[in-house]
């Protein structure tokens, strides 16, 4: 059963910020849409979509990623836990006359699908904020085809995983504090609506022991420090080096070690 405030919070972020999910919010013209931008790309690049493809993504929002897979794969589906963002996608795709895509309103511990019906399964940004993380991953898994791909993206230490977010923690600056009550209100005071962390290492363990084969994990966004979002506003708007950054970025998160903000996993079902 999900909560109630839960659901409303959400269903109030998809009515008031719905539409930047599409295009804004993974503009790399400021710091936030930069990291959204390279975890996006990575997701991409371990998905690696093929034509018979029949791919999941479970926490859509308004079907950005499902949109952009389009027309590289047989059918995509997107499910997320607020009709405000499904109404959106609905929209879009009903705007673009996007065939092959569907949108349904539904909650990561039940999903609306057969066993084994997708080859590939994304979950992006989701698991730090559900309740129950078991049944979730058991869904997940239960709608993957034996041998099939699961894509997962979670925050890295809850964005702290860089160089400068992990001084701040150790000098106690920062620390982890799960929410508890859920609002609008209550988001803009916390901060974030996530209520566990995740490390590349207790990631593999998990996925591990839940049955997956963990053949890759990458780490996005490590450029941090003081003010940065102040100081990339300028480079970020200037294309040779909105590219230069973008193309440091992606050496970074080739290195393999996990400093960045974000984990990007992909792994196997056995």
């Amino acid at each position: 059963m999900v909560d109630n405030n839960y659901k409303e919070m959400w269903e109030d972020i998809g009515g008031d910020a719905g539409g930047s999910y599409l295009q804004i919010k993974f503009q790399p013209t400021y710091r936030i849409g930069l990291t959204n931008y390279l975890r996006e790309g990575e997701i991409y690049r371990f998905v690696k979509p093929q034509k018979t493809d029949k791919i999941l993504d479970v926490g859509c929002a308004s079907g950005r990623q499902v949109f952009k897979l389009a027309q590289s794969i047989e059918e995509g589906h997107g499910v997320d836990i607020a009709d405000s963002f499904i109404n959106q996608a609905n929209q879009f795709k009903s705007d673009n006359n996007i065939l092959n895509v569907n949108f349904k309103t539904a909650v990561i511990e039940s999903l609306p699908y057969r066993d084994g019906y997708f080859d590939k399964v994304i979950c992006g940004e989701v698991l730090e904020h559900v309740f129950h993380k078991e049944e979730a991953l058991k869904e997940l898994l239960r709608v993957l085809v034996p041998g099939g791909l699961l894509v997962i993206s979670v925050p890295n230490l809850n964005a702290d995983g860089t160089w400068w977010g992990r001084f701040l923690r150790s000098i106690r600056v920062r620390k982890f504090c799960p929410m508890k009550h859920f609002s609008q209100d209550s988001l803009k005071k916390h901060g974030d609506s996530h209520v566990r962390e995740f490390t590349a290492k207790t990631m593999r363990e998990w996925l591990e022991l839940s049955g997956l084969r963990v053949e890759k994990i990458s780490s996005v966004s490590w450029i941090d420090g003081p003010y940065m979002d102040f100081l990339l506003k300028v480079p970020l708007h200037i294309p040779p080096l909105r590219k230069l950054t973008i193309w440091f970025e992606k050496l970074l998160t080739r290195s393999g070690l996990p400093f960045g903000r974000h984990l990007v996993l992909r792994a196997i079902k056995k």
